[in-house]
């Protein structure tokens, strides 16, 4: 038992390291850059008091359940963090592409996917913390959380961020081999934007349309989040919203990664790995 414990904690260590490693390698190129922080704290602070405002004129609920103002912020704060997962991983390997570094990276000791999700860990960590001031500045709005449930909504929001970071996967694949703008992230965010439920609930969009929105996580990943958060739903309640994102990231994830490894293996044989 002592010898797979000590292997075990080894790779955990060599993992922690490389993470660790490139976390402060975007966390000083991102602090380089400080007086963006404080653009963006003013933008939270603007975004936060549009909403409020907004919400006056938009009557007493929305959709006979929430109020204009927390059904409003946490579909911004969810879509926004969502956003990033999508665009994160193709944003990894473009940079690296871009200063000539991805063919050193991947020839490092560490795996293709290890690269990907490496990359990946500050931009992520980033939006959360924005997410997180998002609802935490909205509390001084008048959001109440009195009733919200944490564990249902950590497994809605990792699912969610799974489902997103398995077309984020994709996208890195597109950005791998034709080194340009990734059409998935312009169709999938502006799907999102449309049928997702961010601004106004789903119930105003004609029926076809709530029909494709179901096809999107972000619509049961918001359902889940507003429920899980401002009426206290139980896991076992949001057991729909549950297996929808769980079916979404079962069929989505074994083909992208599928799909990102030949990508890899084209670029390094057509010798196109470096070019940008």
């Amino acid at each position: 038992m002592t010898a797979p414990f000590t292997m075990t904690l080894r790779a955990a260590r060599k993992w922690a390291g490389k993470a660790r490693a490139f976390f402060l390698r975007d966390l000083r190129t991102d602090m380089s850059y400080r007086f963006t922080f404080l653009l963006e704290a003013a933008n939270i602070f603007a975004t936060l008091s549009a909403f409020f405002f907004l919400s006056k004129i938009m009557g007493a609920s929305i959709a006979g359940r929430y109020q204009p103002f927390p059904f409003l912020l946490l579909g911004m704060a969810m879509n926004g963090y969502l956003t990033t997962a999508l665009y994160c991983f193709s944003q990894g390997v473009r940079g690296s592409q871009q200063v000539g570094v991805i063919k050193t990276v991947l020839g490092a000791p560490i795996s293709p996917l290890e690269f990907l999700v490496y990359s990946s860990l500050y931009p992520l960590c980033r939006a959360a913390f924005d997410a997180m001031i998002y609802i935490l500045g909205g509390t001084l709005f008048g959001m109440s959380l009195a009733r919200m449930n944490l564990s249902a909504a950590l497994v809605i929001f990792v699912l969610s961020v799974a489902a997103y970071a398995s077309i984020g996967i994709l996208s890195a694949t597109f950005a791998l081999i034709f080194k340009k703008g990734d059409p998935l992230i312009w169709l999938f965010g502006g799907l999102s934007w449309l049928l997702g439920g961010v601004f106004y609930p789903l119930e105003v969009l004609p029926g076809w349309m709530q029909q494709a929105a179901h096809l999107l996580p972000i619509s049961h990943a918001l359902k889940g989040m507003r429920a899980a958060l401002l009426e206290g739903a139980s896991i076992a309640q949001l057991g729909p919203e549950i297996a929808s994102l769980a079916i979404f990231l079962a069929l989505t994830l074994p083909i992208s990664l599928a799909v990102f490894y030949s990508g890899i293996r084209w670029s390094r044989t057509s010798g196109s790995l470096g070019h940008f």
